[in-house]
Parts: C-alpha cells; structure tokens; sequence
C-alpha cells in the first residue's frame, strides 16, 4: 500500500506521544447531549388549591354565599343553585351551578347557571355570568346536564328536555359551547314528537283527523365542529342534518319534523 509523502513522518514515528497527537484525530462524535424536558409549572395562586377549594372560591365569588344561592333572569322565576363544576377554558375558569326552580308549575324549568371567572391573586374575579341560559324541562326541575367534548372544539354543555300539554309531547337537546369568550347555544336540536296522547283508540286519530305520530330521533355521524345528523325512527323513517356555521349549530332544514 502506498501512502502520501506527506504522511511519512507520521508512520515512522508512531510510537511518538507527540506525533500521535499530531496525526490521529479524534473523531468528532454524532453524540450529543439531549435537553432535558422542561418541568410543567408549578400552579400558583388559586390553580394551586385543590380542586374542590376552587369549585367552592369560585361559587362564592360569583354568587357571595357558599353552598347555595339563588339567581333570576327575565322571565325564568327564582333559581335555586347550588355548586357543580368548575372547568378551565385556558386561562378562564367557568363556573357550573345547577338548580331547581322555586316554583313547580308545568311550563317552570330549572337551570344550569354558567359564571366565567378570571384569576386575581390567590382568588377570582367575575367576567361574566348566564344564570338562566341552560334550561331544563318543567316542573321546576334541575337539568339533566353533562359536558361534552364531541360537537365542538371547546367543551360544551348538552341537556335534553320535553314538554307535553293535551297529549302531544315533544322533545329535543341544547349544545351550548363554552368557548373562551362566553357561552353560545347552537339551536334547538329536535329529537323527539308523538302526539299518541290525543289520538282516540277507536278511530286511530286525533280529533283533528291527525294519524297516530310515534318518532325518536337519534343524533348520529358527528363530525367535530363541523355537522352530525339526527336519525328519526317510528312510524317514519328519516335524516335530519345540522352543520356548524358562525359559530353554532343550525338545521340544515327549514323545519324539523319532530318540532311541536
């Protein structure tokens, strides 16, 4: 093998601790230090209590009395609410309330009363509040509530609820999205018809010639902030469709078949 002359001082004189130096370098290495993960930041301030202590600051802070308080809006009667949830959206705490009217008469429903909150210092100050935005069915009844992360991006509040009066029923669902700047309900979502009340077992129709309606609708291929559908069984078959625009869920329809 033959080598560059400019390479045989080196080869002579290997064993040279001084030339070795010279002529072998170390190569440089691919390694190298990975970062380390930066620590997730220590809570402060109020995010650093407990979470039930958060659910209680927060309803004290937007209804002044712990345990229970009462709310009213427009024509909704006196609500009687109590603590439920406390969520985050970011750096905005919302604030859940659930409550039954005082009064009990049929077309009287309760609520779901939502507060945002924003942190200052070891507590929180209002920046908003809907008491009677979320309501429920009559009888003064609190609202049968759940949040929710399939329709939208941010979490959202769905509650069901009916009504019935001279043996016609209807029901359907609310979807109100908590977003960082308040609450926006989407329209009523319908879900429910029948008018088997009224209809007289003799002839098989109402008194006003109406043939017996029984439907249950199904909400169905959601599609996350965009649509989903509403599947309607019984004596008719059919698809109802809403989709997401400016904001909120609208029919795509004009009108609903399982409205009242």
């Amino acid at each position: 093998m033959k080598f560059d002359r400019l390479n045989r001082p080196c080869i002579a004189l290997a064993g040279a601790i001084a030339l070795l130096a010279g002529c072998q370098q170390a190569p440089e290495s691919g390694n190298t230090t990975a970062p380390k993960p930066s620590a997730t930041p220590t809570p402060t301030g109020v995010r650093a209590l407990p979470e039930a202590e958060q659910l209680k600051l927060a309803f004290r802070t937007a209804y002044g009395k712990d345990g229970a308080a009462q709310v009213q809006e427009d024509d909704a009667g006196v609500i009687n609410v109590k603590p439920g949830q406390l969520l985050w959206i970011g750096d905005t705490a919302v604030l859940l309330s659930p409550g039954a009217n005082e009064s009990d008469c049929h077309a009287c429903s309760g609520a779901l009363a939502i507060a945002y909150l924003k942190p200052e210092g070891d507590g929180f100050a209002v920046t908003g509040k809907w008491p009677t935005l979320v309501r429920g069915s009559g009888w003064g009844a609190v609202p049968e509530w759940r949040v929710v992360d399939t329709f939208t991006e941010n979490p959202a509040v769905y509650v069901e609820s009916g009504d019935t009066a001279q043996g016609y029923s209807c029901g359907g669902a609310s979807i109100t999205e908590l977003t960082p700047d308040g609450p926006v309900q989407s329209e009523r979502v319908w879900l429910s018809s029948s008018n088997e009340g009224a209809v007289d077992e003799t002839t098989g129709k109402t008194f006003g010639g109406e043939p017996l309606i029984r439907l249950e609708g199904k909400i169905t291929d959601i599609v996350k902030g965009k649509s989903f559908a509403v599947q309607a069984s019984g004596t008719a078959t059919f698809v109802e469709r809403y989709e997401y625009r400016d904001g909120k869920f609208v029919p795509v329809q004009k009108e609903s078949r399982l409205s009242c």
